[in-house]
């Protein structure tokens, strides 16, 4: 297959490995001892970041310029070459995030992760409405007994990629919270589905998760990986909000919609650190979360109020050292709302038939729209077949 991009997509790659996603994520030795202070005296706690010193920011931005300087001397169609400097922009922010990190300078952090990221599209007095209407609706809620351990869904996750003829893919068990895609950061790693060891899930639940994650951004990953334009695999600049965002769409195109969109709680959480120091915003949630809980009549439901607005608030707090002040954080997990808006809106103006081969084209934004379509780029579309797939996993079971 020939494809647009062989030079500048080789040059991009003698840039350093960059695990800016492990870089911001809190060491997890201190942040248990971090959530036991805080049980002891609710002072916003300090949190560690341990990796930041292994990554040299400065040498990273260095690369980026010489690799700014041979991508703009390769001849290449102009709108190819956009792709790529687009793509250094967001590289350059992600390592200005991580040298702010290393000055501890949090405020810094915070405003490049909102010009990374982009603004909440809902405000925190709107997604308290949204809170109160869930609410008043608890009684409509169904509460499914946990079912899919993570052995029975890796399974079924190896069964979802082998259906898309994704065979070259592994799957690996992981001691994080939630299921992942790796699309592997060089030519000898394979793409990999990473999965919790702790997973367990409903069976609705589980064929959720399927669709989102094996469906929605393996498949993207796997069309990308083939694709004309070989940055598509990667990531074009500003895709996640639009991965993310589709990925619900079509979790919700299958399996219906529920009380509430999903990641209502993170989206929330991400708007209250706007306005909130950590302890105020943690507070709130934890609160809302135990009122639902005694709703639905969860057991121990203060425990898991708290263990939700704990999770919520080191999620929010990524990069952060001392997150004791509002306007702190680090907000991408807004994007799952923010996306879903926009994906919504495009799949209106477009017709679900005609836009959804572009935007399967890869990894892509919505941004890119006219650019795929101008090249007749397009990708796979799901087949929705998780619903099945969990149903003949557990069988026996």
């Amino acid at each position: 297959m020939e494809t647009l991009d062989a030079a500048l997509y080789k040059t991009l790659q003698t840039l350093p490995a960059f695990p800016f996603a492990n870089l911001v994520r809190q060491n997890r030795v201190e942040a248990r001892h971090a959530r036991d202070q805080f049980v002891a005296d609710r002072i916003a706690p300090t949190f560690v970041y341990h990796r930041i010193d292994r990554f040299d920011d400065t040498a990273y931005l260095v690369a980026l310029r010489s690799v700014h300087d041979r991508i703009a001397s390769i001849p290449v169609a102009e709108d190819i070459r956009t792709l790529y400097l687009e793509k250094l922009a967001e590289l350059t922010t992600r390592a200005q995030i991580i040298g702010a990190m290393k000055r501890k300078d949090d405020a810094a952090v915070s405003a490049f992760a909102d010009h990374l990221f982009g603004p909440c599209v809902q405000s925190s007095t709107e997604l308290a409405d949204e809170f109160e209407t869930l609410l008043a609706r608890s009684g409509e809620l169904h509460i499914h007994r946990d079912r899919v351990d993570a052995v029975a869904f890796e399974r079924m996750v190896r069964a979802a990629l082998d259906y898309y003829g994704m065979t070259n893919w592994t799957t690996r068990f992981v001691h994080r919270p939630s299921v992942s895609v790796s699309r592997g950061s060089s030519a000898d790693q394979s793409p990999t589905v990473k999965i919790p060891r702790t997973f367990l899930a409903s069976r609705a639940r589980a064929a959720r998760v399927l669709t989102h994650e094996i469906e929605v951004h393996a498949l993207r990953t796997a069309n990308g990986m083939t694709s004309p334009i070989l940055l598509l695999g990667r990531g074009l600049a500003g895709y996640t909000a639009t991965d993310e965002g589709l990925a619900v769409a079509m979790q919700q195109k299958i399996h219906g919609e529920e009380s509430t969109d999903p990641a209502f709680w993170e989206a929330w959480t991400a708007a209250l650190s706007k306005e909130a120091d950590f302890r105020s915003c943690f507070e709130t949630i934890r609160d809302a979360r135990r009122k639902l809980n005694i709703a639905l009549k969860i057991d121990n439901a203060d425990g898991e109020a708290f263990d939700t607005a704990w999770r919520l608030m080191l999620r929010v707090s990524r990069g952060i050292h001392h997150p004791n002040a509002a306007g702190l954080g680090f907000r991408r997990d807004h994007l799952y709302r923010s996306g879903l808006v926009q994906v919504r809106q495009t799949i209106d103006a477009f017709g679900e038939s005609e836009i959804l081969p572009t935007l399967f084209a890869g990894h892509a934004s919505i941004a890119h729209i006219p650019l795929l379509r101008s090249r007749n780029i397009t990708g796979r579309v799901p087949d929705f077949v998780s619903k099945e797939i969990v149903k003949e996993g557990l069988k026996g079971n």
